[in-house]
């Protein structure tokens, strides 16, 4: 028998403060808890989260006895999302660390006074954190942003396919990211007299039906831009890219770990650990927030996928492979 949508969320809304009630009662006394949150699972994020637990570890921070980490995913769901968000702004947190831009305009919309630390936003200030540049916080905020290298990203596509003419995006108009990451694609394009189909979608049910007419339209390539939406379904449209033999690029290693040709991507797990020093000054040397300055992910690492490159009949440079940070094979 299937359940009904309100019982559902009243049964979301008990487990879940019941949870939040154990761990507050068992959380000890006088350590600072962290709350981490995101909105759904992503190999991004979980590489963040590492990154951040074993960055506080390096520098001597004892998981559990000097610090206490709770950290919760939304699974995709609005509704749990939101009372995840709810009971961490309640709760006795000394930071909440959220997850890239949903994540953290959730938590910015809920607070303006406890320290939040944001991980891997793309725009801070387009995002509505801070008023006109990176020194300029609305609340009592800082993290850091992963702006995608897209001028090196676009050389490595001239470099894998030399004649490319036509790329396709797909992405969530929503999603202030995505609008961010758009845009840079589109000037790329134009600089390098590429031809940019585009299609966007308001939910991850459109996304096959997007691909499909994009590869209806004679693309080479297929991009997923920095959109929470597309990253999420990265599979099922790299299955049907992979139907048609056309390549996927993205800026995630892990896609490109699961079937995506290549990126220059943002080294997520490195980024987590600059997170880990930005907690350590609040934590435990009395700094705000809104006092530990904005970190931007200045650089990035070569990803391939030789197996696909060989399937798809892509050479692959020797100058790319020698430079590659991963190849996988």
């Amino acid at each position: 028998m299937k359940m009904n949508k309100t019982l559902k969320l009243f049964l979301i809304v008990i487990l879940t403060t019941i949870q939040f009630v154990q761990l507050s009662c068992n959380s000890g006394s006088g350590i600072p808890k962290v709350a981490i949150i995101q909105d759904k699972p992503q190999e991004w994020a979980d590489a963040l989260k590492l990154g951040f637990t074993d960055g506080l570890a390096e520098q001597g921070y004892d998981i559990g006895k000097d610090v206490i980490i709770v950290s919760r995913s939304g699974a995709g769901d609005p509704a749990t999302f939101s009372i995840i968000a709810q009971n961490f702004v309640k709760g006795d947190y000394k930071i909440i660390y959220a997850l890239g831009t949903q994540s953290a305009q959730e938590i910015f919309n809920l607070t303006k006074d406890k320290d939040i630390l944001f991980g891997a936003v793309t725009d801070p200030v387009q995002a509505g954190f801070f008023k006109s540049n990176l020194k300029t916080p609305l609340a009592n905020i800082s993290g850091t942003q992963d702006l995608w290298p897209y001028p090196a990203q676009f050389d490595l596509i001239k470099a894998l396919i030399p004649n490319i003419k036509k790329i396709g995006i797909l992405y969530n108009s929503s999603e202030v990211n995505s609008q961010i990451s758009v845009d840079y694609i589109r000037k790329e394009c134009s600089k390098r007299n590429i031809q940019l189909v585009e299609k966007t979608v308001s939910q991850e049910s459109e996304i096959l039906q997007a691909t499909s007419a994009e590869l209806s339209q004679g693309i080479e390539m297929l991009y997923i831009p920095a959109d929470n939406t597309a990253q999420t379904s990265a599979p099922s449209i790299i299955a049907q890219c992979d139907k048609a033999n056309i390549p996927v690029f993205t800026g995630i290693s892990g896609i490109v770990e699961n079937g995506a040709l290549a990126t220059v991507g943002t080294n997520y797990y490195e980024l987590g650990k600059v997170n880990a020093n930005q907690a350590i000054e609040i934590l435990f040397k009395g700094e705000k927030a809104k006092q530990v300055p904005v970190s931007i992910a200045d650089k990035g690492d070569i990803y391939i996928n030789m197996k696909v490159a060989n399937k798809l009949g892509i050479k692959v440079p020797e100058s790319i492979t020698k430079k590659a940070f991963k190849i996988y094979q």
